[in-house]
């Protein structure tokens, strides 16, 4: 099963975070990235990283930008970002880099597979225990197809704004204020 995280790295002084999709197996990690973002230039170069295990808004809101609530954690003489909120994390190691042209529905494109090894793990907060809103699984999904809005065009890139806008309506019935800020921001963000 592929669980949705929040990755954050570092690179000269720089935070940087991304939901992305991971696969985990014992003490291994493994996801793609593809070329373009941040995240697939640092881990290109740097070897360590941190998942957070997040709330769902956290998940969407990393898909906006590198903003929020930072705290390091030092492993071997490493100073490694994650996220303050993150109810646990675990510092990894990129064990094998492998590097994919790609065609898929959203085109010609480079992909980065890495695999990592889990060095520490650590629990942070506490998840709340709450009942669950259908504004937590919207809000994720707003975000993902906001997040894939620059590699397609045209009939495709419609399709991905309606079902945007849908979820929208859905997140205004059923989420709280910050949910529907979130939602706004990512609706506003297409251009």
């Amino acid at each position: 099963m592929r669980y949705e995280v929040v990755i954050t790295c570092a690179l000269d002084g720089r935070y940087n975070r991304a939901p992305i999709g991971v696969y985990f197996k014992d003490r291994e990690i493994r996801f793609h990235l593809y070329e373009g973002s941040h995240t697939y230039h640092i881990l290109g170069i740097e070897d360590y990283f941190v998942v957070n295990i997040t709330s769902p808004y956290l998940i969407a809101q990393s898909v906006y930008d590198d903003e929020g609530d930072y705290s390091t954690v030092k492993y071997k003489g490493i100073s490694l970002p994650y996220l303050s909120d993150a109810y646990k994390i675990y510092v990894v190691k990129v064990v094998k880099r492998r590097f994919v042209d790609i065609r898929d529905e959203y085109g010609d494109s480079k992909l980065m597979a890495i695999q990592g090894e889990i060095l520490l793990e650590r629990g942070i907060n506490n998840p709340p225990v709450i009942p669950y809103s259908r504004a937590d699984g919207l809000i994720v999904e707003m975000a993902v197809l906001y997040s894939r809005l620059n590699i397609v065009d045209g009939e495709k890139r419609e399709e991905m704004v309606r079902r945007m806008e849908e979820y929208f309506k859905i997140i205004k019935k059923v989420g709280d204020g910050r949910y529907i800020q979130l939602g706004e921001k990512l609706l506003k963000g297409i251009d």
